[in-house]
């Protein structure tokens, strides 16, 4: 008898254990995730390879997040340039990407930036509206594949990678005339906006 109460013991904690080790790692998860700090810094690469002429085009820079606020990004080789991103500019972007008259403008920054403040902000449901979300992996490991399904977004992009652990760590732009753009963040930290530091500098 205690044998087998011993049994049935561990079989009911099998039950109790399992179901949450083999649970998929969900968009909730990775929200909750992301959503850890209310600041963050830090650095990017881009790498753009143009289909047609066979080229690779590299470029460096670094970047300040804020919830609610905005996205501060700066490029700083092969030329300085400086975007600012806003829940507001970020929507009015996302509806000049369903523009099909507009679809031969070159808005991948664009396309980036909106993507890294709505990801930060969690904003799944503004993702979801435009792309089937794909998520894989675990809290360490995830990757989200974002597919368009509007018809003007298909004919931008084929799709979307975006990998990462504890922050995004990479988004690959797979564009339909077969261009890709190659993003790499790191030296990513948490920040105080406000610290002296100015959100303009670069992160240390």
């Amino acid at each position: 008898m205690p044998i087998r109460a011993t049994l049935l013991g561990r079989a009911f904690l099998l039950l109790m254990v399992l179901p949450g080790a083999v649970l998929a790692f969900e968009l909730n998860d990775l929200q909750t995730r992301l959503n850890q700090n209310d600041a963050l810094k830090g650095r990017f690469e881009q790498q753009r390879h143009l289909a047609d002429l066979d080229t690779q085009l590299r470029s460096t820079g670094h970047f300040v997040y804020e919830r609610d606020s905005k996205v501060v990004w700066t490029l700083e080789t092969p030329v300085s340039d400086r975007l600012v991103f806003t829940p507001d500019n970020a929507s009015n972007t996302a509806a000049r990407l369903d523009d099909e008259s507009d679809a031969n403008n070159d808005r991948q920054r664009e396309q980036v930036g909106t993507l890294l403040l709505q990801l930060l902000q969690g904003d799944w449901q503004a993702l979801q509206e435009r792309f089937t979300l794909d998520l894989s992996g675990t809290a360490d490991d995830w990757q989200v594949t974002l597919t368009p399904k509007a018809e003007a977004l298909r004919k931008r992009f084929t799709h979307i990678e975006l990998r990462g652990a504890r922050y995004l760590e990479h988004v690959e732009l797979h564009a339909a005339n077969n261009d890709v753009l190659r993003v790499r963040f790191f030296d990513q930290q948490p920040y105080d906006p406000g610290a002296t530091e100015a959100v303009d500098d670069a992160p240390r």
